[in-house]
């Protein structure tokens, strides 16, 4: 080997040293391994470098010259044939590179197939050859490969039989059964012995097979339990991990001392004691010997995210019994040195304290709980189950040669241990935990913020008992405190009572619900420590289920005794969290106006050094939220330094972030001298938010030649009354948006992978609320709405988001783009006092559904939008109730004012804030300069003009007019509430004041319709809920309106959960609620559980012209009279036809008339009603088919009907022309119309479960209709009578009486009835089926009085549809309440007749049966081909002669009619009757997500 020696210059000074250094590297060198290299420390790298590669020209070729005298016998390779094995290093000449290369390429080739020495076989292992088996190797059988594992255990039995089959104690059971059962058939069959032996053979294998694998499964069993029990009982060692620690601590070590000196020395810098002058780390050292963990023990009876372990600590660098003498020899010990220096400038001397023989012993408890997400550790909790044992040396003087150990000190070091163990008992001595949130700790939030704010109202207390030290009557307070730590707050004492009352309220910030609140109940003593006269707890995770607990009385305890009790109240107001929406994003909070901020100061530079003689400050920082106020933070003290770090943060209670503004002092410390102030910064909370947002943190200071002040501020909104739309917070409307979505095409499938379409709708929002949706229009690319929404808006800076939604059933829609609409494009400013917005007329658009941000975009969306003014109305307002904390703030404000603040500070510190923008790369310092100068000029920090001035340089209009300027005088115009009520069209503003519910819901406002709600309060957090919220709905007819309130206990806005609601007119509403706040009662549908909300109102008209389609008597009820046909076409073999007629509204079917035999001109007679959402816009249309006993009915025709020019209130008689597509026009339809214009319900379109293919299919239900009416009353007199009766009886009708809160029973679907009599076993194929005179409406059903039996006959069905072309066997399932039977199936028929009887237990509160109509299948899952309710009251009484009827019921969700004969017997036994929620949800399937829990009577 080469070696290169490079002695440096400077050997000369130590040759002794050197020389030996020399022989130590002549002796590697010597030993031949490796080069050995020497540099001269002082030397660059590129130097050293360069030695290093001056030994590499030894490894050229040797030359004849080079070569060293002698020689030996060369071996000679001929090459005359083929090496055994190839070569493996390829040399060349470096002047023919390229050819070496290709041969090695070649040669590498040639070698593919040659295994290196010691490598891994590609693929098994040969087996050996059978020459090769000679012998004893041939005899032995050693070759024969030995079968492993459960290979080797199996027998006979498991050869032929599968471990299912044996090894159960049943398993064992049975083959003694087959034994004596096989010998007792042989026995008797009389076969011989042989046989006799083969079973006992047969069955005593398979026992003794059986019997292993039992005992086998016994054995682990126990040994699985022994090992837990072992594990619970014993503890294990853990001398693995102590033997890698022992190795790792050693490298470990430095980089850990190196840590911790860098962050506890920061630590030790800034919190020194003012009579210190500094404290540094000099020395640090945790020694070479690690710790240990002694035992180990561990409880496998835990939940599977639960660790639960006990663990034996030690680290005791001082016992050497452990280690060998060479390593107790090298040992270092642990060692801390402290350099303090006492004194003051010059006169200061430094004093180290050492502290050294550091030992730890202890028993802790860890508990680790799991989760799925990085870091899959949740919390760590830690316990110590006793005492740890320390012991250390602390010499204060003398240092290490001639320190003196204070814990030789008699009493002394029990004192420090004493007040260790008190420290710490109350945070991690068992039953206490200290709990490490590593989840929160890693996703970057301070570990110590706030959760919420926990009020607490401490009432009185009463028989406590114990006196004052010496004697006398105690004067008592509460010391508020969280697991019994720091006191957090408390109150004032009370002198010389055992029954005191304080009724204080005090608020405290909350970082976990998991801990113990601690009321200590305590002496005041002027000269001595206050007395402890015992203590109550509290567990907080109990506000999770309420958050509102009042009247709470808890026993206070101390010893175990008790020592009286106390009364308080809690209210914990919960930090509102940001929601996950599309794409996993989260949603932006509320702008509320209560809330927690946490103030973080970070740091000063360049702070004005003139304000000490030294030039070197002392700086600290104070927080006040008032000029004059006691600060509420101080940070650290940083020595000797103008530019400190501080990095102190702290959380305070915020009542209206307004008008809120921070105060910051810059003081210097002068420790027994007063502290001067070096500079100060007021601002304003929300200024001080907005800087956060744009990364700007850096303020000048005021009162300074200079220095500039590090702050950020994190505002964190609460779920408190009044914070989120309050009545402070509210802006009256300056119109509202007229919306007419009319279509969107090519829109994104999102549904493509599943083999389906999306389900379009369109969603508005402002501010991230949905204001209004279309409705959703299923398995459709190309939607078209045509619907007309209406937005109230307040300013022209707003923008709506128009954000197109696939409707999912199980999971979150999905969004399909969005476009942004502008309100300054659709307005403009104008000189009007009544009306100081208007219109710019009607913007057509067809825009892009942007997607991914704007990125990109998928398909476009049709609208047009138009503003339309509201009158600028004065007195648009709510009288703003003071919230939660300005009540306490009231309350205290008569005792003792804030006088802490020295009249200096009051003289300093101006009540305007001092600066409004940060510190920028652009801010011009003439600006800074000129603020400083202002503030310094103002002589008693008046509001002078200079600092006005100041302020406006800021450019914050918020803050000028707080320096001076009078608010703007309101505008607008005056009306009384009889001229308000004059407007049809207008916006309802509703203040939601207060309500006791019976379960904590939100309150949902809807109105006229009620298809979404016009707003929705927050969730309360108890069921006595304080909202104070505001909000609006847009109210197109006065006279004609509805409002509605219902409580919605579901979290999620997309959902419904409707536990209780309440109907009324919306001019009865406004008469009531514009007076003053007004009580209402919402009752759910067995009107058991009632709920009170209040609400006050106020009402702005918009001026505004409806269109037809926008009219309520656009929608109504449609009568339709089927009269007659004439000149239908023939399609029979005889050329007449069976003709029948079905109805369509929309696409849904809504009436199916009967079949009229061999004839081409039917009489019908037959008449139905329907409910029409909109004239105009409604597809209409009737087509007639011809009945066939087994074919499919065949399209005779199909007729359309124009509904947009009917009169209201008139009946007309029209002729409708039938056309085919095939054969023409031929025959025509004699029909009677009457429509009668009411507000109908919409109910959210349903969507089913997941199909075959996967995804969420949409079905379409009928639409509901009322029953057959009389057919002998014409259609003008009809209309003659209704016409005078809709005013009269329309508010009637369409409002809830507040005293029985009765409501319109829904009719799902159509329904009619005739009286048992001749009629009873008339074929259900009959050419007419009788009309009940008199049908009632399901408003007009009349309950029993007391329980019956009903029984239901189930007589056939027909036109029932054919599954893929092949037949049907029917059956039909009825259910009432919980109680279900079904029918025998039939033959495969689409007619068929089943003729049976059920019989069931009603009561009042069963008013349907449910009825599905299946097709059996052998295999496979039962097909549905129609279902369909039965208002039971509708058709029969439940006394007089109309006990009984026969009903013939149109089924949905499919097609056909089903015919069953109801009886009823009143005053049987009531037998066992369902629940009215089980009779109130769908019996067959899944409810949709819009109708969960909703009571099937709650739409008119």
């Amino acid at each position: 080997m080469a070696t290169t020696n490079n002695v440096p210059a400077n050997a000369a000074s130590a040759p002794d040293a050197q020389a030996q250094v020399n022989g130590i590297l002549r002796q590697d060198a010597e030993k031949n391994r490796v080069a050995v290299h020497t540099f001269n420390p002082d030397a660059t790298p590129e130097q050293k470098g360069a030695a290093a590669g001056k030994g590499a020209g030894q490894l050229k070729s040797q030359t004849k010259a080079d070569q060293v005298a002698g020689g030996k016998e060369v071996v000679l390779d001929s090459n005359k044939k083929a090496p055994a094995i190839p070569p493996t290093i390829t040399i060349t000449d470096a002047e023919t590179k390229e050819e070496a290369t290709n041969a090695n390429v070649a040669a590498a080739e040639a070698r593919t197939d040659t295994k290196m020495p010691g490598g891994v076989p590609d693929g098994p292992t040969p087996s050996i050859p059978e020459w090769y088996k000679a012998g004893w190797r041939a005899v032995g059988g050693i070759d024969t490969p030995q079968k492993e594992g459960e290979e080797r255990d199996k027998s006979i039995i498991d050869m032929y039989l599968s471990e299912q089959f044996y090894g159960a104690w049943y398993h064992n059971a049975a083959i003694i059964f087959f034994a004596v059962f096989a010998t007792h058939i042989l026995t008797l069959f009389r076969f011989g012995w042989g046989w006799l032996f083969i079973v006992l053979g047969t069955c005593a294998t398979y026992y003794s097979t059986s019997m292993i694998r039992v005992r086998t499964r016994a054995r682990d069993d126990i040994q699985r339990e022994l090992v837990k029990n072992r594990l619970m009982d014993e503890h294990e060692s853990a001398d693995w991990i102590n033997n890698f620690l022992d190795r790792f601590w050693l490298i470990y070590e430095p980089v850990l001392s190196t840590s911790i000196v860098q962050s506890v020395d920061q630590v030790l810098s800034v919190n020194t004691p003012p009579f210190l002058d500094s404290i540094r780390l000099g020395t640090f050292t945790l020694g070479t010997k690690a710790p240990r963990i002694d035992k180990v023990r561990t409880f496998p009876r835990t939940p599977e995210d639960i660790i639960t372990m006990d663990w034996g600590l030690s680290f005791t660098p001082s016992d050497v019994s452990d280690i060998t003498p060479r390593e107790a020899a090298q040992k270092v010990n642990p060692k801390i040195v402290l350099s303090i220096r006492v004194g003051k400038g010059l006169a200061s001397a430094a004093m180290p304290i050492l502290l050294e023989d550091i030992n730890f012993t202890g028993l802790i408890r860890i508990r680790l709980k799991l989760m799925t997400a990085f870091p899959h550790v949740q919390i760590v909790d830690l316990s110590f189950l006793e005492k740890p044992v320390f012991d250390y040396v602390l010499k204060p003087i003398g240092g290490e040669t001639f320190g003196f150990d204070i814990g030789n000190i008699p009493g002394l070091s029990s004192f420090i241990r004493d007040t260790v163990h008190s420290i710490l008992g109350p945070m991690m001595y068992d039953p206490n935990v200290f709990t490490l949130n590593l989840e929160q700790m890693l996703s970057g939030a301070p570990i110590d913020t706030a959760i919420g704010v926990l009020q607490v109202t401490v009432h009185n207390a009463r028989g406590l008992k114990g006196s004052k030290v010496g004697g006398g009557t105690p004067d008592p307070y509460v010391s508020l405190s969280i697991n019994n730590r720091n006191e957090l707050a408390r109150t004032k004492h009370k002198p010389d009572t055992y029954n005191p009352t304080w009724d204080e309220t005090k608020f405290i910030l909350i970082n976990s619900l998991t801990e113990v609140l601690t009321l200590s109940i305590m002496d005041f003593n002027d000269h001595r420590k206050d007395f402890n006269m015992g203590t109550a707890s509290f567990d907080l995770s109990k506000l999770q289920e309420d958050a509102t607990l009042e009247g709470l009385d808890s026993k206070i305890l101390k010893d175990g005794k008790e020592r009286g009790e106390i009364r308080f109240d809690l209210s914990f107001y919960p930090v509102l969290k940001p929601q996950k929406i599309d794409g996993g994003k989260e949603e932006e909070l509320p702008d509320t106006k209560v809330g927690i901020v946490r103030l973080t100061i970070h740091q000063a530079k360049d702070l004005d050094h003139t304000k000490s003689m030294a030039g070197d400050l002392n700086p600290f920082a104070k927080v006040l939220l008032a000029a004059n106020a006691p600060p509420v933070h101080e940070t650290n003290r940083v020595k000797h330094t103008n530019n400190p770090v501080w990095e102190s943060s702290t959380e305070f209670l915020c009542s209206d972030k307004q008008s809120s503004v921070i105060s910051v002092k810059v003081i210097d410390d002068r420790d027994f001298l007063k502290d001067p102030m070096i500079g100060y910064m007021s601002i304003r909370l929300e200024d001080l938010l907005e800087a956060k947002k744009a990364a700007r943190d850096w303020w000048p200071l005021n009162g300074c030649k200079s220095g500039r002040l590090r702050v950020s501020a994190e505002w964190k909104p609460l779920n408190m009354a009044g914070s989120l739309h309050g009545a402070d917070m509210y802006v009256p409307p300056i119109g509202i948006v007229r919306l007419w979505m009319q279509k969107a095409t090519d829109v994104k499938n999102v549904e493509a992978a599943l083999g389906g379409k999306s389900d379009p709708y369109v969603r508005v929002q402002l501010k991230n609320v949905t204001m209004a949706r279309t409705d959703v229009k299923n398995n459709n690319l190309n939607p078209e709405w045509d619907q007309i929404l209406y937005i109230p808006v307040h300013s022209p800076k707003e923008t709506l988001l128009l954000e197109c939604m696939d409707y999912q059933h199980l999971t979150k829609d999905r969004s399909l783009g969005s476009v942004e609409l502008r309100l300054s494009d659709l307005l403009k400013r104008v000189d009007d006092p009544k009306f100081p917005y208007a219109s710019t007329g009607k913007k057509t658009a067809v825009d892009p559904l942007m997607l991914d941000k704007g990125k990109a975009h998928k398909g476009e969306l049709h609208y047009i939008a138009e503003f339309v003014p509201a009158v600028a109305l004065k007195g648009v307002s709510f009288e703003a109730g003071a919230n939660e904390i300005d009540k306490v703030v009231e309350a205290e404000e008569g005792g003792s004012a804030s006088s802490e603040a020295s009249e200096r500070e009051k003289e300093v510190i101006p009540d305007t804030p001092t600066v409004s923008r940060p510190i920028d790369d652009e801010y011009d310092e003439i600006k800074e300069d000129e603020v400083r100068e202002a503030a310094a000029n103002t002589k008693g920090h008046k509001k002078s003009g200079s600092m006005a001035e100041s302020v406006k340089t800021t450019g914050t209009n918020a803050t000028a007019e707080t320096a001076g300027t009078a608010p703007a005088p309101e505008r607008g115009v005056e009306m009384s509430k009889e001229e308000l009520l004059e407007h049809q069209a207008g916006i309802i503003v509703f203040n939601i004041r207060q309500g006791q519910l019976s379960q904590k819901a939100r309150l949902e406002v809807l109105l006229d319709d009620g298809y979404w709600p016009a707003f929705s309060t927050v969730k309360p957090r108890s069921s006595h809920a304080q909202w104070d919220h505001v909000g609006e709905g847009f109210i197109k007819e006065l006279d004609f309106g509805r409002v509605w309130f219902r409580l919605n206990a579901d979290d999620d806005g997309d959902k419904e959960e409707i536990i209780s609601e309440f109907k009324l007119d919306a001019k009865v509403f406004l008469e009531q609620a514009m007076s003053g706040p007004t009580t209402y009662t919402l009752t759910d549908a067995d009107e058991k559980r009632q709920s009170v909300i209040e609400v006050e109102a106020r009402y702005v008209p918009v001026d505004i012209k409806l269109e037809p389609r926008e009219s309520i008597s656009n929608m109504g009820r449609l009568r339709v009279d089927l009269v007659s046909g004439h000149n239908i076409r023939g399609v029979d073999r005889g050329g007449k036809s069976d003709p029948f007629v079905v109805f369509t509204l929309n696409g849904d079917k809504v009436f199916k008339s009967e079949t009229v035999k061999k004839t081409l001109n039917p009489e019908w007679n037959e008449s139905f009603e329907v409910q029409v959402p909109s004239r105009v816009g409604a597809d209409f249309q009737l087509e007639v088919f011809d009945w066939n006993q087994i074919e499919r009915a065949k399209s005779l025709g199909i007729g359309r009907i124009e509904l947009a020019d009917l009169e209201p209130f008139v009946g007309v008689e029209r002729t409708i022309a039938l056309s085919h597509d095939k054969h023409g026009d031929q025959g025509e339809i004699k029909l009677k119309f009457l429509f009668t214009p009411e507000i109908i319900a919409r109910r959210r379109k349903q969507t089913s479960t997941f199909s075959t293919a996967g995804r969420a299919m949409t079905q379409i239900g009928g639409l509901p209709f009322a029953g057959v009416k009389e057919v002998g009353h014409g259609v003008g007199k009809v209309g003659h009578t209704v016409g005078g009766v809709f005013r009269r009886d329309h508010a009637k009708k369409n409002s809830i009486d507040t005293s029985n809160g009765s409501s319109v029973l829904e009719v799902p679907s159509g329904q009619a009835s005739a009286p048992l009599g001749p009629t009873d076993n008339q074929s259900i194929n009959g050419t007419v089926f009788p009309v009940k005179a008199g049908a009632m409406d399901a408003g007009e059903m009349q309950l029993p009085s007391e329980p019956g039996v009903l029984r239901v006959g189930v007589m056939g069905a027909k036109d029932l549809p054919m599954n893929e072309g092949d037949m049907p066997k029917p059956y039909v399932v009825v259910k009432i309440a919980d109680k279900e039977q079904k029918t025998k199936h039939a033959g495969k028929t689409v007619a068929p007749e089943w003729n049976e009887t059920f019989s069931y237990s009603v009561g009042p509160s069963q008013t349907k049966i449910y009825v599905k109509v299946l097709d059996h299948k052998t295999l496979g899952k039962d097909k549905v081909l129609g279902e369909g309710e039965v208002d039971i009251w509708r058709h029969i009484q439940p006394t007089g002669d109309g006990s009984g009827a026969d009903v013939m019921l149109e089924l949905r969700e499919g097609q056909g009619q089903l015919r069953l004969k109801l009886e009823f017997d009143a005053g049987a036994p009531m037998g066992r009757v369902g629940s009215m929620a089980s009779m109130n949800r769908s019996p067959f399937g899944s409810p949709s997500r819009f109708s969960l829990s909703r009571a099937k009577n709650s739409d008119d």
